[in-house]
């Protein structure tokens, strides 16, 4: 008798957590692509959206580029939406340099340039030191690929 309680329970709560989920989930498509805009601006509106277009662009360029080992075009997209000055802009930074001390960018030489221009940049991230992440990135660099990297 207990077993069939706690799973007549468990299928509630499991029900009640999917029926909460799916209420807040887009009614179509495209309504996770625009940004809900309360401003009466119509440039600034058309900004946002733009922004957010971008946004889930660059985020889908991330997951590739996580699968493929070339995160250039996530990056790229990451500083455009930080030219922006895009709050997820320099969200989406972090979590490349995060992968580049993984070695997940296959390219070492122009991680390792990335993370100096950062650096020399002084771009801060919490919890995250470029420093520490360009000495991880160097550890699993040869020697070659390293003199490579600090020709300027």
């Amino acid at each position: 008798m207990k077993n069939a309680t706690r799973s007549l329970l468990h299928a509630l709560v499991s029900g009640l957590m999917l029926t909460a989920a799916v209420g807040h989930l887009p009614a179509r498509a495209e309504d996770e692509d625009s940004f809900k805009c309360i401003s009466e601006d119509e440039k600034e509106c058309a900004f946002e959206n733009e922004s957010m277009a971008l946004f889930i662009k660059g985020r889908d360029a991330y997951d590739k580029g996580r699968e493929t080992g070339d995160l250039s075009q996530a990056r790229t997209i990451a500083q455009e939406l930080v030219q922006r000055k895009n709050k997820y802009g320099k969200r989406m930074m972090k979590m490349i340099y995060m992968q580049l001390a993984t070695g997940t960018h296959k390219n070492f030489v122009e991680a390792y340039r990335w993370l100096q221009e950062g650096i020399a940049k002084d771009e801060k991230y919490s919890r995250l030191d470029l420093n520490r992440v360009i000495d991880q990135l160097s550890a699993k660099m040869t020697p070659e690929q390293l003199a490579e990297a600090q020709k300027k």
